[in-house]
């Protein structure tokens, strides 16, 4: 991290060659492994992130990060690191302008995936999280392997599934770059090398509409199967993010959602998350 800071780089250039560690590259082979085929998620804990201020602790992150994956930008502004924290919006209300995104709200966000909507061009294959800061209550963590879920609606709404692997149209109005759809057409479940979901209802519903293309039960009964699939008891992990976590996501198989959270009074000490959109290689695949 020293060695990076002195040398000046603009972050969205460095790799895993500005970062060499020797120590921890069997560990991370092993962890993009656990992320690309395994269980899905790794949470790394014990950071001594009181040591570094935000810059120093957003390299170190950086730096594990590309032993995982090859970062990717997240918005039109070509924006590599993301903030996820409150910056006032009512997303129902505010949504369509640029850049408002749930994630900048203290809303609870349901089980979704990142970037359902291929912002800025892109879905990434992992989604990543440093907590900087955490809130005063709530913000609680979620994941669920989709796999099971697929395999669940498999053995009890065969019909269901059927609809889910058919195209459904999702919104791309908070951030489209010139000359882009507004909308794109594509399944919730695909299978090719292996089984992926692409999900987030506000945006499916939201395409629908920008598409003109009027939804029925036929087409949304097999929406409220998967999410009453997602919240049986027992088959999310659920956790709190302590302050330092690092925690990674497979965007391709795994579900993540969040309570609501409520932010101390202390402007310097709300919640602030860091968030990096990861591909395992680059490729132009939405």
């Amino acid at each position: 991290m020293r060695r990076v800071q002195d040398a000046g780089k603009d972050l969205s250039t460095l790799t895993r060659t500005d970062f060499p560690a020797p120590s921890f590259a069997a560990d991370g082979a092993a962890l993009r492994r656990e992320l690309e085929s395994g269980r899905g998620f790794v949470l790394i804990r014990g950071l001594p992130i009181d040591n570094y201020n935000d810059r120093e602790a957003s390299l170190i992150y950086w730096g594990i990060a590309t032993y995982l994956g090859a970062p990717i930008p997240q918005n039109v502004k070509d924006e590599y690191l993301f903030s996820v924290r409150d910056e006032g919006y009512d997303f129902h209300r505010d949504y369509g302008a640029t850049g408002v995104r749930i994630s900048r709200t203290a809303s609870a966000i349901d089980f979704h995936t990142d970037s359902s909507a291929a912002y800025a061009g892109y879905t990434p294959d992992i989604v990543a999280l440093l907590a900087l800061r955490t809130a005063k209550a709530g913000g609680e963590t979620a994941i669920v392997s989709a796999q099971t879920v697929h395999n669940i609606l498999r053995e009890e709404r065969p019909e269901c599934l059927r609809r889910l692997y058919a195209p459904y149209y999702f919104d791309r109005r908070a951030e489209l770059r010139p000359g882009e759809s507004s909308t794109i057409l594509a399944p919730v479940f695909a299978c090719h090398d292996s089984l992926s979901i692409r999900y987030f209802r506000f945006n499916l519903m939201r395409g629908h509409e920008t598409a003109c293309a009027r939804l029925s039960p036929a087409d949304t009964d097999p929406l409220d199967a998967l999410e009453s699939a997602c919240r049986r008891d027992g088959l999310a992990v659920r956790f709190q993010m302590q302050r330092g976590d690092m925690q990674f996501v497979n965007n391709r198989f795994v579900l993540h959602s969040r309570t609501a959270f409520e932010d101390p009074t202390e402007p310097g000490l709300r919640r602030h998350f860091l968030r990096l959109w990861m591909r395992y290689k680059q490729s132009n695949r939405r």
